[in-house]
This record gives structure tokens, sequence and C-alpha cells, in this order.
């Protein structure tokens, strides 16, 4: 009877490792059609410091979609790498804007500017709006 209850218990171990590989081989599939969807694009993203690299890149750390982030301090660019079907680079852009950080594309609001540490306050680039304040002599 013992042995018997051992066969048993040793067949259902068996067929359940099968079926939890045949579902990690799956898995694995899968992964490489969402990797097929991710792109990698690289932009300017202006700030100074270790202090503004972590939060730009903890900016993105938890939006769906986004796998990586890495700014660079010295030059200033950033590569993200995304599921564009799932969020486009304006709103990751956008998530930059909003803890402060201007990128070549968007503007962070003067209340997130301002609300940087001193450290972190980098010499923004002009708008588009302040360009057209002043007059073009013809």
């Amino acid at each position: 009877m013992k042995k018997t209850i051992v066969k048993i218990g040793l067949a259902s171990a068996i067929a359940l490792i099968g079926v939890n590989c045949s579902l990690i081989a799956g898995s694995s599939s899968s992964v490489e059609i969402v990797n097929r969807k991710h792109k990698t694009e690289t932009f300017k993203v202006y700030g100074n410091c270790g202090m503004c690299e972590k939060t730009i890149e903890e900016s993105l750390k938890n939006v769906r979609g986004v796998e990586k982030a890495d700014w660079n301090k010295e030059t200033k660019m950033i590569e993200v790498t995304f599921d564009a079907e799932v969020l486009s680079l304006k709103e990751i852009k956008q998530k930059i804007a909003d803890v402060g950080y201007d990128t070549d594309e968007v503007r962070a609001t003067e209340k997130a500017y301002n609300g940087l540490p001193g450290c972190c306050q980098y010499e923004r680039p002009k708008s588009n709006n302040e360009h057209h304040k002043h007059e073009h002599k013809h």
C-alpha cells in the first residue's frame, strides 16, 4: 500500500514538473513577443547632478511600459526602453517634466522646477513662448 502511494506521489510530481516546464517554455516565447514591441529612444533632459539623475530615473521607475531608464549627467541624455503600445515617448517626457526637468520637447511647470533642490535647478532652455515675446526687425 505504501509503495503504491509513493509511486502515485512520484508520478504526480513528475507530471507537475512537466506541466511547469511547458508553462515556463510558453511564457518565455511571450516575453520575446513583448520585447519586439519595446523600443529604445534617447533624448535630452536638462539637469545637473547625481540627485537629478536619481529623480529623473525614478520618475519612470514604476511607470507601466517602461523597462529601463538611464540618464547620463555629463551628456544630459537619457536612454529609455519602453513598450510603445503601452505609452508614447511624449508621455514619458511628460512624466519627467512632472518632477521638474525640461526635456527637448516638454517643459516642466514653474512650480515643479522651483520645487527642485537648489543644486538641481539647472539653466533652463528658452521656451517657445519666450522666443515669441521679442520682436523681429524686418
